[in-house]
């Protein structure tokens, strides 16, 4: 007994000794970890670009040049910088340094088209990390007359300096601009001036325009370097990409327990790329593609022509691919929209793209602010903490709600970044006075001991509500929150739909077509889609119809494995159908393609009867069957397939002479057309056209004594686009005639 009691005692001591070491190791490592963190976010901070030139909301003469001026600048030197129009890559510069420049001045021109348009400025450095300006609109007025152009105010440029540019007098071009009156005219101004003899206007050039940092004179354009902190090494910058692992030496008895520990080496995510957006019965679908597997969120962003930027949703990230979100618009006119990557260490944006929502739209304005708690950190040894939170004084909130819940604490930083949305995201009525007031406390456990941490208090106001990472600062801790509108596009419920394509869950298979008689109902039928899948059937809780591409039903249920759908009518039709597996916000990729025909339609073709020739009538005594055109009259019909010739049998009389007869016979004793519609069908694309002559005999009995005919057989698509002239000329009887007669098909255009 005595023996077992002390192996227990050795065991109790060696265990305790184990924890004291994991916590020797641990909160160094964690020390170090907050510190890589911190310098990685420095490291990735994405350049900032401000668009000095024009403003937001000016305009501009249509088919004028525009100048356009940029500034970029961040810790890491800027490789180029990008003019964006409407969503397109129009222009690219890059320093003239190979290795970068920061700060970056860059300066375009931009050839103005009437109406509202949207520009913004991208820069990218030596890093691959994105930064762009906010979107800056702009409107292209009508044009001017072809005798004056458009010239835009350079800084410190009078309006004695433009004419003398351009060869004119000051008054003149008071004259021309009468908005001006007696004052100079500010920079940036757009002025109407006599166009130059030559093609390129020989104006002055706005000289280079750069952001309010204060730079010594004559000191040379270097790249800033913000100082890490003592004592760590610096951070060896890479390219975003997937998550890569340092391994670092742990010394001493560390190192002889764990050999080497992997540490991760923080990057900023990869861009969304090929943004693209639409608006279709006012819904805006935004449709992106995910390159990052290292994000924590998606944040979409909107900004009205001329208005401040306004982050309207916080979404899921993707597993990589197609990604897709669509939401009634925050409110009508022209707006931009674009999408940020977003992780710990920052966040990289997508393309902008601009969308025309028309004024008749409904939107939903925000009546809630989403607070959002995004990190903490702790200092002290504690491993576990939670935070009662107030908003403008009401009854207090747990963080995180369930009592039974806590912030996991490694190496003084909280873990709420992985936390799903829900679990750390408070909705607060818009405040009547425009601040949103916060005020609490946190508590942090330290093995079996339980300590206040101090409280906090805060404020914030509607600039602030953008989403952008706001501190909250208690005695001994630090929590990053931010504050957008809630209620609007990234509101909850059926009015959105977000979806990413997921390689990772199969996709359905084997589809096929069924269609049925609904017994007891005479000629009814129904259609039904039907397919197969295999996979994780707990996961799975829907699937999602597509009928040619685009959605036609949404499918709850993991265990359906069918759907009605419309049945497929008429000729020439074709459906594509391809279902796709859905796990939540997860789809899978579509599924091979099932494709349904029905038989092509018919194709309707004019035939036009234009005249009858008659060239020869021989009535001597050698050709007795042809009566003399004294004493007897003579018919013929035209006929055009079969079916046209029974539609087609009334007879016209008409006297048997050498002579032409235009074919009118709405003047004739029994009217009609000249015009017959054909229809070709499928199964037999000839068509047979002519006409036969007749006479009464001398018992009175009609008899046939010509005909003129020919057949054409060409291929449906030929039938569309057929046009031609034919004449058909025959001898028979004594009588020689010719028939003229004109085919058209459906899709030839008459003039």
């Amino acid at each position: 007994m005595k023996s077992r009691r002390g192996c227990i005692k050795w065991a109790v001591v060696a265990l305790c000794s184990l924890v004291a070491l994991a916590l020797l190791v641990l909160c160094p490592l964690g020390f170090f970890y907050a510190r890589r963190l911190d310098q990685a976010r420095a490291a990735y901070a994405p350049p900032t670009v401000y668009v000095t030139q024009p403003v937001s909301g000016s305009t501009a003469p249509a088919g004028s040049q525009l100048p356009v001026s940029a500034t970029a600048w961040g810790d890491a030197p800027i490789s180029r910088a990008e003019l964006w129009l409407h969503g397109q890559l129009v222009d690219t510069l890059e320093p003239e340094l190979p290795e970068g420049i920061s700060p970056f001045y860059a300066h375009f021109g931009l050839l103005v088209s009437e109406g509202p348009q949207q520009l913004f400025v991208r820069a990218v450095n030596v890093q691959g990390i994105i930064g762009q300006s906010v979107p800056i609109g702009v409107t292209g007025e009508a044009a001017v007359d072809e005798g004056l152009v458009a010239v835009v105010v350079g800084p410190d440029e009078t309006l004695e300096d433009i004419a003398t540019a351009y060869d004119t007098e000051p008054e003149d071009l008071r004259e021309l601009n009468p908005g001006l009156g007696d004052r100079e005219p500010p920079e940036g101004t757009a002025v109407i001036v006599p166009a130059p003899p030559t093609t390129t206007a020989p104006g002055p050039q706005a000289p280079p325009v750069g952001p309010s940092i204060p730079l010594s004179p004559g000191a040379p354009l270097v790249t800033s370097t913000v100082p890490l902190t003592p004592g760590i090494p610096p951070l060896t910058p890479i390219l975003p990409g997937p998550n890569i692992t340092n391994t670092i030496p742990s010394p001493g008895i560390v190192g002889s327990l764990l050999p080497q520990l992997a540490v991760p080496i923080f990057t900023a995510p990869a861009a969304p790329t090929n943004l693209s957006g639409s608006v279709e019965n006012c819904m805006v679908s935004l449709r992106w593609t995910d390159n990052a597997a290292d994000e924590l969120r998606y944040e979409v962003w909107m900004a009205p022509l001329a208005g401040s930027p306004q982050l309207i949703a916080s979404l899921t990230p993707a597993k990589g691919g197609a990604a897709w979100f669509e939401f009634p618009p925050p409110r009508t006119g022209g707006l931009s929209f674009w999408v940020e990557a977003v992780n710990l260490v920052g966040k990289q944006p997508s393309n902008i793209v601009w969308l025309e929502v028309d004024s008749q739209c409904p939107t939903k304005s925000p009546t809630r602010l989403a607070v959002e708690a995004l990190d903490m950190s702790v200092r002290g040894n504690y491993d576990k903490a939670y935070c009662y939170v107030s908003f403008e004084n009401t009854p207090e909130e747990r963080l995180p709600g369930n009592d039974s819940a806590f912030i996991q604490v490694t190496g003084g930083q909280g873990n709420i970044a992985a936390w799903a949305s829900g679990n750390r995201k408070f909705l607060v009525p818009i405040p009547a006075d425009g601040a949103l007031d916060l005020s609490g406390e946190c508590w942090g456990w330290a093995g079996e001991e339980l300590s206040k941490l101090g409280t906090f208090s805060d404020s914030t106001n509607a600039l602030q509500w953008t989403g952008t990472r706001l501190p909250l600062l208690g005695e001994s801790y630090e929590i990053g929150y931010a504050v957008t509108y809630a209620g609007e596009a990234g509101g909850s419920g059926d009015e959105t739909t977000y979806a990413y394509e997921d390689p990772t869950l199969p996709s359905p298979y084997n589809l096929t077509l069924l269609g049925e008689t609904i017994p007891g109902v005479p000629g009814s039928s129904s259609t039904s889609l039907h397919w197969q899948w295999n996979g994780n059937q707990s996961e799975l809780t829907g699937f999602a119809v597509f009928l040619d591409g685009q959605p036609y039903a949404i499918i709850f249920g993991g265990d359906e494995r069918g759907r009605a759908v419309a049945p497929l009518t008429g000729c020439g039709q074709r459906q594509r159908w391809q279902v796709a597996a859905v796990a939540g916000e997860r789809q899978s990729p579509l599924s091979a393609a099932y494709e349904y025909r029905t038989p092509e339609c018919p194709v309707a073709v004019e035939v036009i009867f234009e005249q009858i020739e008659v060239i020869c009538v021989d009535t001597n005594w050698f050709h007795p069957a042809c009566p003399s055109c004294d004493t007897a009259e003579c018919w013929f019909r035209v006929f055009a397939n079969d079916q046209s010739a029974l539609r087609f049998n009334a007879m016209f009389p008409m006297k048997l002479s050498c002579q032409t007869w235009k074919i009118d016979w709405g003047q004739w004793p029994e009217p009609t057309k000249n015009t017959l519609t054909v229809q070709i069908s499928p199964s037999d694309t000839s068509l047979t056209f002519g006409s036969r002559w007749f006479y009464e005999n001398s018992l009175g009995e009609l008899a046939k004594f010509q005909q003129a005919s020919k057949t054409i057989t060409l291929s449906l698509d030929q039938w569309k686009t057929y046009e031609g002239e034919h004449r058909l000329c025959t001898k028979q009887a004594g009588v020689m005639s010719c028939l003229v007669v004109k085919i058209r098909g459906p899709n030839v255009s008459v003039l």
